[in-house]
């Protein structure tokens, strides 16, 4: 009778959602008027368009569905972002540090520069996305999940990850410098470069991936490879 298999054999635990954005139809339909007037909880807004939208320290958007929101800079500093969806997206320049972001899908959408470190993430899917640079310094991370994204670079440098899935998803550059991983899944990522790569420690890869790592593992361990 074989051995039951332990915890660290079973792999990464998927994250976990509860949010379904069918609980947001029907929504009031929203205009840039009612974005100026800060209606922020249980409107659909379809179509904005404009250079800047900034959002005050303590905000929150909640229950909201955005549909082709096009911005040269989002600004949503230390705001909150709670069971809300937001679908073809266009912004080069998103700055949301310290913010907390909960329940939360993002599809069919294109960042470019995106600055959430000391943010909390809690239930987010990021789906069929193309984002530039993404840095997650210092944040916490919980039940969140990317899905056929491109990312040109990533920073965990020091966040706090626990399941956290990249399925289909390719990602030039990946920094986890002290990042502290539990059941984080990159077996669904094409990953071109690691920085930091004792910061994986938690993390589970393929043995594909295993391969493409071994020369910069075996540095990491001091270990001399010879024909």
């Amino acid at each position: 009778m074989p051995a039951a298999r332990s915890r660290k054999s079973r792999g990464a635990q998927p994250p976990l959602f509860d949010f379904d954005e069918s609980a947001l139809d029907p929504l009031e339909p929203g205009d840039g008027a009612m974005l100026d007037a800060g209606r922020l909880d249980g409107v659909a807004y379809t179509a904005i368009e404009r250079d800047a939208w900034e959002l005050e320290v303590g905000a929150t958007v909640e229950a909201c569905r955005f549909d082709g929101l096009v911005l040269d800079t989002w600004t949503l500093r230390g705001a909150r972002i709670v069971e809300s969806v937001f679908s073809g997206a266009n912004v080069p320049a998103v700055s949301a540090a310290r913010g907390g972001w909960r329940d939360v899908e993002i599809r069919d959408s294109r960042f470019g520069s995106v600055e959430v470190y000391d943010a909390e993430w809690r239930g987010i899917r990021l789906l069929r996305c193309k984002l530039g640079y993404v840095n997650l310094h210092a944040a916490e991370l919980l039940d969140v999940a990317f899905i056929d994204c491109t990312i040109d670079e990533i920073d965990l440098m020091d966040a706090a990850a626990r399941r956290v899935a990249f399925a289909s998803t390719r990602i030039g550059t990946l920094n986890a410098s002290g990042a502290r991983l539990h059941d984080v899944d990159l077996r669904g990522a094409d990953v071109g470069q690691v920085v930091g790569l004792e910061g994986l420690r938690g993390a589970t890869i393929s043995p594909e991936q295993l391969q493409l790592m071994a020369p910069a593992l075996a540095e990491l361990a001091g270990i001399v490879v010879e024909p």
